[in-house]
């Protein structure tokens, strides 16, 4: 075919360019200028209607496409505004002049939070990770009698030494502990039972290896027993639910995992519907972060998972997953826990134990999508497909 054409996507262009020996390196600063006004779309929950007057006012000004949902009984409706990201934070600018002063800050603070991708998180002894340089994986280790993904699940405390060994081994940049089990339809554990379970493991995890450990423990009581015991992390399912959760995260200055979750793992899978899921997931993390930042939790320790399993239907696991970008609206580090759960075995038609090439699909797509850590039971053939994809993405 003459003149040999073929497409690249914009956003590619940049880095496409630079492997170009026959194109000046100044064209891709020119491409990533053309990059950068790649029109994004915002949406913008429950928008009154005088206030959806000046937005589309101003929108109009500046030649921004507005799309307006369906109003409420009380008259708010969603609005969804498109152009590039300079023109929208000029758009936030305009209705913060206009008297619009949490619309146009929040619009701003959002793109802001968006175009983020540079994170490093702090430990409470002083280590550092920088979670820009490569996806990394967080092996899952259960020491509960009742897991979903293995019935047979390490109980004792030199088993799982052994067993997080080997996952260290094969790769795994972080080790999450679990003592009670968060299975749909799963009872709670009693607080004893579960630092029983738990803070042996983890001081033990902590004397013979040397790898950051997570706890994952909706309990107060636990998390700062595990602490105590040498946890770096706490993960807790339940975002803040007990109280007392955010006084031991500031107080022992340990980095958070903040999920959402719509109910407990007893009820959480009796209501799957949502009007917008990913308005619901963002709005909740948003609101828990900024409990945590209120309460004197660090900003720069908290990590968000949109919690895939948990009060989600099968379609709504995978459209979370089509649309991750979206959830870099919250601004902090994405975790993705996908591993062995049951919404991969309803796609391909498969019990527990033969997902694991749809788990990898998932962690393939999701490091792909820019998240940072990875939660796996399989560390070796996680952390492979993960390296794998950081080196097409630095390509």
């Amino acid at each position: 075919m003459e003149h040999n054409p073929r497409v690249i996507e914009l956003t590619q262009l940049p880095r496409a360019i630079r492997a170009m020996a026959d194109v000046d390196e100044p064209q891709s600063a020119a491409a990533g200028r053309m990059a950068g006004r790649v029109r994004c779309a915002v949406r913008l929950d429950a928008v009154p209607a005088d206030e959806g007057q000046v937005l589309g006012e101003e929108a109009a000004a500046l030649g921004i496409a507005v799309l307006d949902g369906m109003a409420s009984a009380g008259g708010a409706s969603p609005r969804i505004v498109v152009a590039d990201h300079e023109t929208l934070k000029r758009l936030g600018a305009c209705l913060e002049s206009r008297g619009l002063r949490a619309m146009g800050a929040a619009l701003r603070a959002t793109l802001t939070a968006y175009e983020r991708t540079t994170f490093v998180l702090g430990f409470a002894d002083g280590g550092r990770i920088d979670l820009s340089d490569g996806t990394r994986v967080m092996g899952v280790l259960n020491v509960t009698p009742d897991s979903f993904s293995d019935p047979a699940s390490i109980l004792s405390p030199s088993a799982a030494v052994e067993a997080a060994a080997r996952m260290v081994e094969d790769g795994a940049d972080f080790i999450d502990v679990g003592g009670e089990s968060t299975r749909p339809g799963a009872s709670p554990v009693p607080e004893d039972e579960e630092a029983r379970r738990v803070v042996p493991v983890v001081r033990e995890i902590k004397r013979r290896l040397s790898i950051r450990v997570s706890v994952d423990t909706m309990k107060a009581g636990v998390a700062r027993l595990a602490i105590e015991a040498g946890a770096d992390i706490v993960n807790d399912v339940s975002s803040l639910s007990d109280p007392a959760m955010t006084a031991v995260i500031r107080d022992t200055h340990v980095p958070l995992i903040i999920m959402h979750m719509r109910g407990t793992p007893r009820t959480m899978q009796q209501d799957t519907e949502y009007v917008d899921l990913l308005s619901s997931v963002v709005g909740f993390l948003r609101k828990r972060l900024e409990r945590a930042v209120a309460a004197g939790i660090a900003d720069d320790k908290i990590l968000v998972d949109p919690g895939l399993g948990f009060g989600k239907s099968a379609a709504g696991n995978l459209r979370i997953l089509r649309e991750l970008p979206t959830l870099r609206s919250v601004g902090r580090p994405l975790v993705i826990g996908a591993s062995r759960k049951t919404f991969i075995g309803t796609a391909l038609e498969l019990p527990v134990g033969d997902r694991l090439e749809g788990s990898l699909a998932v962690a393939a797509h999701a490091a792909w999508q820019g998240a940072q850590v990875i939660r796996a039971h399989d560390v070796a053939a996680t952390k492979r497909t993960t390296r794998m994809i950081d080196a097409i993405g630095r390509a």
